[in-house]
């Protein structure tokens, strides 16, 4: 848009120039729509090119941000939840993936007790969160905590698309 402003403005001043040549008194108005010209060139420009660019850094920064600031309250709440040490949480979305740390020598009816409270706590937590995956192997509670802490540290969750794809893709969803 800059640019076509700028063409057309650019030929007004050629055309005004050449007819005020025409008349004998072209030199010393050329010097003035000259610098004119510059001048209108450039806040055409340097108006044009910086609006575009500010909102989305913002709006990146700050989605980043508020999920960031989700993932911790949520990653609190799990750690409410009896058996449960630490709590990893990425949010993407409605959806938060949950990596539990647990005792080892938990048995397999309790993890799914936790599971499942952990999976009710958080979507009573947060409202926006309707879809929580909750995950106890130690494999896959690390790969999210190296996604939360990438994350905790300015990474967008766009940049770990791919692996929480897959994580989600073998965690089941809690039941509501």
């Amino acid at each position: 848009m800059a640019l076509i402003i700028s063409l057309i403005v650019i030929r007004t001043l050629v055309l005004g120039i050449i007819t005020v040549m025409k008349g004998g008194e072209g030199l010393k108005i050329s010097k003035r729509m000259t610098l004119l010209l510059c001048i209108l060139l450039v806040a055409i420009v340097a108006a044009g090119c910086t609006a575009a660019r500010k909102p989305e850094v913002n709006n990146t920064k700050d989605k980043v941000t508020q999920e960031n600031r989700q993932a911790e309250t949520l990653a609190r709440e799990a750690t409410q939840v009896e058996g449960v040490k630490k709590a990893y949480v990425v949010v993407s979305g409605n959806m938060a993936v949950v990596g539990l740390d647990t005792d080892k020598d938990t048995k397999k009816a309790e993890i799914t007790r936790i599971k499942g409270e952990v999976g009710q706590r958080l979507r009573n937590a947060d409202g926006q969160i309707n879809d929580v995956r909750v995950a106890t192997d130690a494999n896959t509670v690390t790969r999210i905590r190296n996604i939360s802490e990438g994350i905790t540290n300015g990474k967008p969750v766009s940049s770990f698309g791919a692996e929480l794809n897959e994580i989600v893709r073998r965690i089941t969803p809690t039941k509501e």
